[in-house]
């Protein structure tokens, strides 16, 4: 059964390190890109989205490497590992995930707002409106969330 979970968080570990090795490269392209930019003719909206798809792009970057780190110390210490796997399968904490819709809405918010980084490059307005979905999409969820914890 440990040995299962074993390989479920060495996935993990593989995810978030594709997610860190994705944002480097954007993080890359991102301070390329500000270097090289023409300021003269740049607007305060342009400064906006570059300083926030930064700012995005190092968050992820460092939710990935916590997550690494988290997830390789609780592989090296059995401790760790079965206190990770009683906090995942905790019946009533997995109901009240399962209603606030976690695991979809945390996929479906990472790849929107890469999508908004990238969108941001692009167009200004497709990046607001992703950034605006996601935020509501996480409100919500939170607030579900919230409310199950003090009901169930």
């Amino acid at each position: 059964m440990m040995e299962k979970f074993k390989k479920k968080v060495k996935q993990r570990i593989a995810i978030s390190s594709g997610m860190a090795l994705v944002t480097l490269v954007l993080g890359f392209y991102s301070i390329y890109s500000i270097v090289i930019t023409d300021h003269s003719t740049a607007t305060h909206s342009d400064g906006f989205v570059a300083g926030f798809q930064f700012g995005l792009i190092v968050s992820i970057l460092g939710f990935s490497v916590f997550d690494i780190i988290k997830l390789s110390l609780a592989i090296n210490d059995e401790t760790k590992l079965k206190i990770l796997y009683n906090k995942e399968n905790d019946e009533r904490l997995k109901a009240i995930r399962n209603k606030a819709g976690a695991p979809m809405i945390i996929i479906t918010s990472v790849l929107m707002v890469l999508a908004a980084i990238i969108a941001g490059y692009f167009n200004i307005v497709v990046f607001y409106t992703l950034v605006v979905a996601v935020a509501a999409q996480l409100s919500v969820s939170a607030v579900v969330k919230l409310y199950c914890m003090k009901t169930m």
